[in-house]
């Protein structure tokens, strides 16, 4: 017989080490997410942090937990069913931060097609009681009237030619109030060029009626637009931008297909607020004031119109001053009507009548053409 000895023996590989450091490893791992999820029903929430209270560890002598006031918290370790729900927006109760320490203005409106050095002037000539103007600068056509560097202004083609900064630091060496008017959500231009951004109907029609071609106001990019506008304004010296149209159409009945990625469907108030809402707090940081103009006569008297979504009494709490056409004799009722919902600074500086012919009497105002 063969010596066993001239036979090769492969040597044992030593797993029982390994393996029983894995073991241990997972069972440690295991142990700490029973542990995670064990304790989460012990977790106590108070205005100066959470706190850990496992009873059976509680010393009945122990401190009760207080409140930053003082106040004892109440414990109680029962089984909780908690249920998340996501609902509908609410604007209502929003803290207003806008409309203190302004000034009267008294403007006279200059339409865009005479938005030039000459045409200013010649409009400020006719009215020697404004203390200012109202340059239309993007009106329902979509097109711009100064040389606008925004990409969607260059990629799309809705930039002018106008050098309006020239034109605004002439106004402003004339000691000159200096506002500006932009429509919103009305834009054949960009509706028709970028129809990602139209607003749509339920059945997926791009919706237009007799003002024009409309903009979703819930879409990213559509309010990205407008800020980069309004910032380029407000480093021309502009010491206020208003915005027009900022509304949904007078469609009742009709629904909306909306671009929003929020998982409940915006109503009309919720749609048209939020976005005044994100605009005013991303300028919040200018020195320009950020105005709007009400057409809805509901939202004025009722505080809200549900149909195209303007909502005074939220607006008034973001926007400096509200913009709203009048006849000269009632501009004054007007002013009064608005009052109601202001809740910082004079309703006689932020509600501003915009009225034909002559001037009223209010210590604001628009005169247009």
């Amino acid at each position: 017989m063969a010596n066993n000895s001239e036979f090769y023996r492969g040597k044992r590989k030593k797993t029982a080490p390994a393996l029983i450091a894995t073991i241990i490893i997972l069972a440690v791992i295991a142990f700490a997410v029973m542990l995670f999820y064990g304790l989460q029903k012990y977790i106590v929430v108070t205005n100066s942090g959470l706190h850990l209270e496992i009873p059976f560890l509680q010393d009945d002598s122990a401190k009760p937990v207080q409140s930053d006031d003082g106040e004892v918290v109440q414990q109680s370790f029962e089984p909780v069913n908690a249920q998340l729900e996501i609902g509908q927006a609410d604007y209502s109760n929003i803290k207003a931060v806008a409309g203190e320490n302004l000034d009267a203005v008294k403007l006279v409106y200059v339409p865009a097609s005479s938005v030039t050095a000459s045409g200013v002037e010649s409009y400020l000539s006719k009215s020697p009681d404004a203390t200012g103007v109202l340059l239309d600068v993007k009106t329902v056509t979509g097109m711009l009237v100064w040389d606008s560097q925004a990409d969607i202004a260059k990629g799309y083609g809705t930039a002018g030619t106008v050098d309006l900064k020239s034109i605004v630091s002439s106004l402003k060496e004339q000691d000159k109030y200096v506002a500006v008017r932009m429509c919103c959500f009305v834009d054949n231009t960009l509706a028709s060029r970028y129809t990602q951004l139209a607003l749509k109907t339920t059945a997926g029609q791009a919706y237009s009626d007799s003002n024009g071609a409309w903009l979703d106001p819930t879409n990213a990019t559509v309010k990205s637009y407008i800020l980069s506008l309004c910032s380029e304004l407000s480093k021309m010296g502009v010491d206020e931008i208003v915005l027009l149209g900022m509304r949904l159409p007078e469609a009742s009945g009709l629904e909306f297909a909306f671009s929003s990625s929020s998982a409940v469907k915006p109503t009309p108030v919720t749609a048209v607020s939020g976005f005044g809402i994100s605009v005013t707090r991303a300028m919040r940081s200018s020195s320009t004031k950020m105005s709007v103009q009400l057409t809805s006569s509901a939202a004025l008297q009722n505080g809200s119109d549900e149909v195209t979504g303007q909502s005074a009494d939220i607006l008034l709490k973001v926007f400096d001053r509200v913009y709203c056409s009048a006849e000269s004799a009632s501009a004054a009722d007007t002013v009064t009507k608005g009052a109601d919902y202001v809740k910082l600074g004079e309703a006689k500086m932020r509600i501003v009548p915009m009225c034909s012919g002559q001037a009223p009497t209010t210590d604001c105002w628009v005169l247009m053409e």
